[in-house]
């Protein structure tokens, strides 16, 4: 019976060793789903994408089809934010576009761009709602135009690889005014865009 007992106790032993066993690997092993930003945490945000022009050269022409309209063009940016709170960040945006003309010119611009952006999460998909504003150094057929006024509200959706890197896809509206007619040298012009954007970021 003593023997019957002894053994007992040993398997019963083995037993909560091989659970505790288990329980700790599961915990070095367990991989959280869900990847939640802090305050401090910062981004580096890299995108190329297309520029389409909504109108050209006024807000009516929107709805219009006279061939006043630029031709399909692209984009890319460099950006910095910085994470304030978990799900809201400061930060900059620096880009390049260009949109070619119906007589083979190009409209080039330089945003240069204080962003505010607001991103929820759910699981590791990210979902960004930025909005952008600041100014544009334009240029076309050897005019320049300095400062420009430009907006960008921009919305997003992105999948968050690991600690270090999201990957996604990003829309926005660009309004792009130029007063002319401030400065005396013409009419006034107020250019819409909208982009879409592969888009990369490197957290740290």
């Amino acid at each position: 019976m003593k023997r019957l007992f002894t053994t007992a106790c040993l398997l019963l032993a083995l037993t909560f060793s091989a659970a505790a066993q288990t329980t700790e690997d599961d915990t070095i092993y367990f991989e959280p789903q869900h990847i939640e930003n802090k305050a401090g945490d910062q981004n580096i945000r890299l995108a190329l994408g297309l520029v389409f022009p909504l109108n050209f050269p006024d807000i009516p022409s929107l709805f219009e089809t006279d061939g006043t309209q630029l031709s399909l063009g692209g984009m890319g940016s460099l950006g910095y934010h910085r994470f304030i709170a978990k799900d809201f960040a400061l930060g900059f945006d620096v880009s390049f576009g260009f949109n070619p003309t119906i007589g083979s010119h190009i409209f080039n611009y330089v945003p240069i761009l204080f962003s505010a952006m607001y991103q929820p999460t759910w699981n590791k998909l990210e979902f960004p709602l930025t909005l952008n504003i600041g100014f544009a150094w334009e240029s076309y057929n050897n005019d320049n135009y300095f400062p420009g006024l430009i907006i960008k509200p921009e919305i997003g959706v992105h999948y968050r690889f690991n600690q270090d890197w999201s990957a996604g896809l990003e829309a926005s509206y660009i309004f792009m005014p130029q007063f002319c007619e401030l400065y005396g040298t013409g009419e006034n012009y107020f250019g819409q865009f909208a982009t879409i954007s592969a888009v990369a970021r490197y957290y740290f």
